[in-house]
């Protein structure tokens, strides 16, 4: 096959902090796949996300590698740390551009969850994102999108309103997030109960390191 009789893949960008990497970005990820809308994931941590507040614990260098981790085994999955070789904040809106630029044959779908679909109108640039890689939003059954995007978005067009529509995907839930992760590990959770938050790589990988409070003291948990 000749590079101009390449199919375009269907790509769904994940981006987020991965302070750790858990398991629900991979659940994310997964769900996402396993709807058809997209034949590959790429996780993008971010350098500094705009809606986050709290100082990371982990270098970009770490978190990164811990990303790789995560995607490790499955060849669908894959990683790029394009954001952390910028300064300033992580606009998604300069990712897609980046990416577009790279490989322009792709086509590109933004994965987020409920969260980040309530506040989309809120990200820099988002109609133009809404076109460049129209968004994939996972709907969980504790978490339904009812009104989406009608009451979040009351005076948006018909043409914008069916791109928000079209990209819902089912999701069961996921009752794990970094925050969470971070705490545990600080409060003294062992590694039978971390287990159940991350792949091994990553457990392995934070305990090896000491990150988050982990100390010599919880090796045997």
């Amino acid at each position: 096959m000749t590079p101009d009789e390449k199919h375009p893949m269907r790509i769904g960008v994940l981006g987020g902090s991965f302070n750790p990497p858990h398991y629900g970005h991979l659940r994310l990820a997964e769900a996402a796949l396993a709807s058809g809308l997209v034949d590959a994931v790429l996780f993008v941590p971010a350098s500094v996300p705009p809606h986050k507040k709290t100082p990371f614990e982990a270098s970009a260098a770490t978190r990164l590698a811990m990303t790789r981790l995560l995607a490790h085994g499955d060849p669908r999955l894959s990683v790029d740390g394009l954001e952390l070789e910028r300064e300033g904040p992580s606009y998604t809106i300069d990712t897609m551009h980046e990416l577009w630029e790279r490989n322009p044959e792709n086509d590109y779908r933004l994965v987020i969850g409920s969260d980040m679909a309530k506040i989309f109108a809120t990200w820099r640039d988002w109609r133009e994102l809404l076109r460049l890689a129209p968004p994939l939003v996972a709907e969980r059954p504790d978490a339904g999108l009812d009104g989406l995007p009608e009451t979040l978005f009351p005076d948006l067009p018909e043409e914008e309103r069916s791109i928000l529509l079209a990209g819902r995907f089912a999701m069961q839930p996921v009752a794990i997030n970094s925050t969470i992760v971070r705490r545990r590990i600080r409060e003294g959770a062992g590694i039978g109960e971390l287990a159940g938050y991350m792949p091994d790589g990553v457990l392995r990988y934070i305990v090896k390191r000491g990150l988050y409070g982990w100390h010599e003291m919880r090796r045997g948990g």
